[in-house]
């Protein structure tokens, strides 16, 4: 009897109702889309991070701590048993998609044809296991990344920052549109210039004295000293350049071969400074990382296994800043709406003064004057609810449809927007909770008033 009373006073005020029905819809809307957002950071970002550094990383103990100071006393010895470890085991086996080595490292990158050199941030990767780490895709989420460009068995493939490519005069060369090469400066060299032929065998004065290959890109030299503090010198050809996230990043990253960067820094001894891996099933990340560490811990060798975000925190800061956001909004959101329906029943209960003394009159008791009103506040609360799930499914479908990007602080390349609305039912439940529960406790203190009205009075009220 009280919900078929609630539901005529609502048609009754149908006015004011559908205002208030619409206002608790509209917050929900809001709600609901910032959420999609939120939950589309959650999982497109974190899958172009994996693309890029897979679930977990391996690297020597205290590698975290000190290894920027002193890499070359951190690195990864003989990767190479390490991974047939981890592969023997048939579990591993089954849950890794991909385990690669990579080298981090750094140096001076000069260019004989312009005659421009620069400090750069390498990155020595197998293009093969990096092209299929981009693309994984466990959460179908469609996030793309674009492949490396770069040949497995081209050994002396390059790829640089779009900056690096400015700073070095490679613009024109690799036909990059929007970027201009520095301009010509005259540079006066003294009559004491600091002769480095030594360094060098034959074939690297040879490649030194060359101009760009025009069929295999320009050349870069690349400068770094090895694990035992003596210069050495590769050549590479770029092959494309590509926009890095940070522009300090991408004014000094160059990525090539792996096999280079080791001859490079440590004359193709079997070292690396970390082991990438990529799991098929992103639930299972904490078992297969527990797993790896104790086979590693039983093997004797002093490794550590971390999560890609234990490395890099940039992503637990992009999801925690749009989390704060939301709630933020969500708590804004819910005072507006408390205060709509609060009004709501205010009004509602100065014009049903006269219905209140009656009721009371004929002998029911107060808590049926709350449960009235409150029932008329739930009903309003749930139609505004439904009616914030259908607007939100509509427009978020719309949204969706048009393939909107946008550039997150950790990317370098756009991911499409995906409001993800449906595939996120908890948080669609939660919203709706929220609102349910926002409007019967809006309710409680004007009902509270009303039920506790002087019956005479209410009724001479009339």
């Amino acid at each position: 009897m009280i919900w078929s009373i609630a539901l005529r006073n609502l048609l009754k005020n149908g006015r004011r109702s559908v205002i208030t029905i619409m206002s608790i819809g509209i917050g929900g809307l809001a709600m609901m889309l910032f959420g999609g957002f939120v939950t589309s950071i959650y999982f497109g970002v974190q899958t172009s991070m994996i693309q890029e550094q897979g679930q977990l990383q391996i690297y020597q103990q205290g590698y975290l701590k000190y290894g920027a100071a002193d890499p070359d006393n951190y690195t990864i010895g003989n990767y190479q048993a390490v991974t047939d470890l981890l592969l023997k085991d048939p579990e591993l086996k089954q849950q890794i998609s991909v385990i690669t080595p990579q080298i981090y490292l750094a140096g001076i990158a000069g260019v004989v044809a312009t005659d421009n050199s620069k400090t750069f941030i390498g990155r020595g990767i197998r293009p093969a296991d990096l092209d299929k780490m981009r693309n994984w895709d466990g959460w179908h989420v469609n996030v793309s990344t674009p492949p490396t460009g770069l040949d497995q068995d081209e050994r002396d493939g390059a790829v640089v920052g779009i900056g690096m490519a400015r700073l070095l005069g490679l613009c024109k060369p690799l036909n990059i549109t929007k970027c201009e090469d520095p301009p010509t400066l005259t540079k006066v060299i003294s009559d004491e210039q600091v002769d480095m032929s030594g360094l060098l065998s034959a074939e690297d004065t040879a490649q030194l004295s060359q101009q760009a290959n025009n069929d295999k890109g320009p050349q870069v030299n690349l400068l770094a000293a090895t694990s035992e503090g003596v210069p050495n010198i590769v050549s590479v050809h770029v092959k494309k350049a590509q926009s890095q996230a940070q522009r300090s990043l991408d004014d000094a990253f160059v990525m090539l071969n792996f096999d280079l960067a080791r001859e490079l820094l440590y004359d193709n001894e079997p070292r690396a400074t970390t082991l990438l891996i990529q799991l098929n099933n992103p639930d299972l990340v904490e078992q297969v990382r527990q797993r790896i560490q104790q086979k590693l811990n039983a093997s004797g060798m002093k490794l550590e296994v971390f999560r890609f975000n234990e490395v890099d925190p940039s992503f637990d800061r992009i999801f925690a800043m749009f989390t704060f956001i939301f709630g933020v909004v969500s708590v804004f959101l819910g005072i507006v709406i408390i205060f709509t329906i609060a009004n709501t029943i205010n009004l509602t209960v100065m014009e049903r003064v006269g219905e209140i003394g009656t009721i009371r009159a004929m002998g029911f008791r107060r808590s049926f004057i709350m449960r009235m009103f409150i029932s008329e506040s739930a009903l309003m609360g749930l139609f505004g609810t439904l009616f914030a799930l259908i607007l939100t499914l509509v427009i978020s479908t719309i949204i969706n449809s048009m393939h909107l990007g946008w550039t997150p602080p950790s990317n370098a390349t756009p991911i499409t927007i995906d409001l993800m609305i449906l595939k996120n039912p908890k948080l669609v439940l939660g919203i709706m909770g929220f609102l349910f529960v926002l409007s019967v406790l809006a309710a409680i203190l004007p009902t509270f008033k009303a039920s506790r009205m002087n019956i005479i009075s209410a009724i001479h009220h009339v």
